[in-house]
């Protein structure tokens, strides 16, 4: 019997600089290298997040901003984890071309999350890798609030060369409601510095070096000035317990990223990219003795490589052909630092391919697209401190579908739908697991320099065997101005 792994893929440890405004490609169910759309191209910008190449790709004045609401409930959830989330947030996003001054690019956001009844943990991302949890001993509500803000610039500072380069800050306070009311002050900063060089039309490199270190802070006090009692778990079972009227543990990460990209475009209608990428980072789990000096009791190093190859054939006015390939590989080993005794190695590892069409017809009234990935994932997880060892693989596919349709010059309607299917779900647990993910949206052209689009989503995954389930719903808003 396969023994569920408490594994959240390593892809996602990082903050990425590049915060997704694809407003089009979602309401089409995430359709992306089989549709043509700005934000869909096959460039080091869009497919490395290299900042070099934002003055090619970007070549439009836009402002966005994007109000939205997510709601997360149900029962499937792993045991640190709130089962009923609620997030608001508002995004404003623009991008300004300049002549030969290149190509500035800014965002700013305001999110926040309400973590209903979440069961004990304090940490902001208990499941993010790391063998150690820090704990009180009663579930509440948690609130984050706080700002994001990027700044990116792009520009040819010789013939064919590019340089560019991008700060994101991250801030965000956090409440718990119960018992050690725990106060949370994350802190997360990500630079990123790219240079790109185009040898001809159909040939362009890229490289790209990203930064990363964040810092999150909690402080736990009882109300009326009594020990709290509070604990750190190695593992699964085996704790040390913590008494005192305050508790300040501290959970520091850094990280280093490199990238390359390449473009090819071997023909007119035929674009090919590369994205190969090598992130290198570690947490360190830190308790304050004294006033000022803080001991490590644990460590986690992560290593991670990225392949991602990208297709795109224009065969007719009517039909583009998208192919998808690439392989993940995440590592990662904990250790108890006052021992140095290592008590997690796991290792995780994605090979996958994706096929993918759109058909449009005479008067690009009607676009209908499709895709398809097949996901071939091993996990090794060897967790020596609670003797549990295990090696689980799986199939995982994934299917999406979008269709758009211009009603007149004023509205247009978009739909989409995905349906996965796990064998093995690395990031809860269950076998045979199934979502149904679905898009309504439109958009509404005001005039030549305002789009209004509107969108709701609704997903729906279930764990039959167990009877388990876990809905999501958003309602999202981009209003799009084409000059500001």
């Amino acid at each position: 019997m396969k023994i569920k792994l408490k594994i959240l893929l390593l892809t996602i440890l990082v903050t990425q600089v590049l915060v997704a405004q694809q407003s089009r490609l979602d309401a089409l169910g995430g359709l992306s290298y089989s549709i043509v759309d700005i934000d869909s191209q096959i460039d080091p910008y869009i497919l490395g997040g290299n900042p070099a190449w934002l003055v090619n790709s970007q070549l439009n004045t836009r402002l966005e901003i994007d109000p939205q609401y997510r709601n997360s409930s149900g029962d499937y959830h792993r045991f640190y984890e709130s089962g009923d989330i609620h997030n608001i947030d508002v995004g404003f996003m623009g991008i300004k071309p300049l002549g030969n001054s290149g190509t500035f690019r800014g965002y700013a956001s305001y999110q926040y999350e309400i973590q209903k009844d979440r069961n004990r943990i304090l940490t902001l991302a208990p499941y993010s890798g790391d063998a150690f949890f820090f704990t009180d001993t009663t579930s509440g509500d948690y609130r984050y609030s706080g700002p994001t803000f990027e700044f990116m610039h792009s520009l040819e500072v010789f013939n064919n060369l590019y340089l560019g380069a991008s700060v994101n800050y991250q801030i965000l306070d956090g409440l718990k409601k119960a018992y050690t009311f725990a106060e949370t002050l994350y802190r997360n900063v990500t630079g990123n510095i790219g240079i790109a060089y185009r040898f001809s039309n159909n040939l362009s490199l890229a490289v790209n070096y990203q930064i990363y270190d964040s810092q999150e802070k909690i402080l736990a006090n009882d109300v009326n000035n009594t020990d709290v009692q509070t604990f750190l778990y190695r593992g699964d079972s085996y704790k040390i317990e913590l008494r005192g009227s305050s508790q300040d543990y501290k959970l520091k990460k850094f990280g280093n990223a490199f990238s390359f990209q390449t473009q090819i475009i071997p023909s007119e209608n035929i674009i090919v990219g590369i994205n190969a990428k090598y992130n290198l980072h570690n947490s360190s789990s830190l308790f304050k003795i004294g006033s000022i000096i803080d001991s490590e009791d644990g460590y986690t190093s992560f290593d991670e490589t990225n392949i991602i190859l990208q297709a795109r054939w224009i065969q007719s006015s009517a039909f583009t052909f998208g192919f998808t390939a690439g392989y993940t590989g995440n590592n990662s080993w904990s250790r108890n630092s006052k021992r140095d005794l290592t008590i997690w190695d796991l290792g995780v590892n994605d090979i996958f391919s994706g096929v993918g069409l759109t058909y449009s017809n005479v008067n690009n009234s009607l676009l209908v697209g499709a895709e398809y990935e097949l996901h071939s994932i091993l996990a090794d997880s060897l967790k020596y401190i609670d003797n549990k060892f295990s090696e689980t693989s799986a199939f995982n596919h994934v299917a999406r579908i979008g269709v758009e349709t211009t009603l007149d010059e004023m509205f247009t309607v978009r739909v989409g739908y995905n349906f996965l299917y796990k064998e093995h779900d690395f990031i809860f647990g269950g076998d045979n697991v199934t979502t149904h993910f679905i898009t309504l949206a439109g958009k509404i052209k005001v005039s030549d320099a305002l789009e209004i689009e509107p969108r709701i989503e609704y997903a729906t995954t279930s764990l039959s065997e167990n009877n388990l389930y876990k809905n999501n719903f958003g309602i999202y808003t981009t209003f799009r101005f084409y000059k500001f």
